[in-house]
């Protein structure tokens, strides 16, 4: 990530939390902990976490090494009521949006080099989504793990609220 691209990013940080809170307002939520009046007090937790992340060497050897570029974003949560999964999707969408939207004035990259940074910032954000979204999973009630050590459902399978999810017969 070129410096001057993420100082010129960080100075559109309200824009990037308006724009995210627009989209998440935008899809209904799954559960009462999904509610947007929650969510949007953790946006500026996150945009911290994703800025210091290009600060830090691990991450960027992680991501060299495992991108999860190749994963949509909520594909690993078991029950899809993570209500990190819409918050994390709608901030992807606000990012996008705005970083491709910042002058060339501000940041004097060329567009391959700006597209590239733009490139490096979703990966990165996707990766501190599935961190946060998979960190969620292991306390869920309905993961795989957590059912059979309860021993909820039949051979410790999890039993899932949702329709779609019941055996069929059931």
């Amino acid at each position: 990530m070129k410096k001057a691209y993420l100082e010129a990013l960080d100075g559109h940080r309200a824009e990037i939390k308006r724009k995210w809170e627009t989209l998440l307002r935008a899809a209904p939520a799954t559960t009462p902990l999904g509610n947007p009046d929650t969510l949007v007090y953790l946006m500026d937790e996150s945009l911290r976490q994703l800025f210091s992340l290009f600060h830090s060497k691990s991450a960027h050897q992680w991501l060299t090494r495992h991108p999860p570029a190749t994963r949509i974003i909520g594909t690993s949560c078991h029950c899809r009521l993570n209500p990190l999964i819409n918050y994390f999707i709608a901030g992807q969408a606000a990012l996008a949006f705005v970083a491709q939207a910042v002058p060339r004035s501000q940041h004097h990259l060329d567009d391959v080099a700006a597209t590239g940074c733009i490139d490096e910032l979703l990966l990165t954000f996707r990766f501190l989504a599935h961190r946060e979204i998979q960190a969620f999973c292991e306390v869920c009630q309905y993961s795989p793990v957590n059912a059979h050590a309860a021993g909820d459902g039949a051979n410790g399978k999890p039993v899932c609220p949702l329709p779609w999810h019941q055996p069929t017969g059931a």
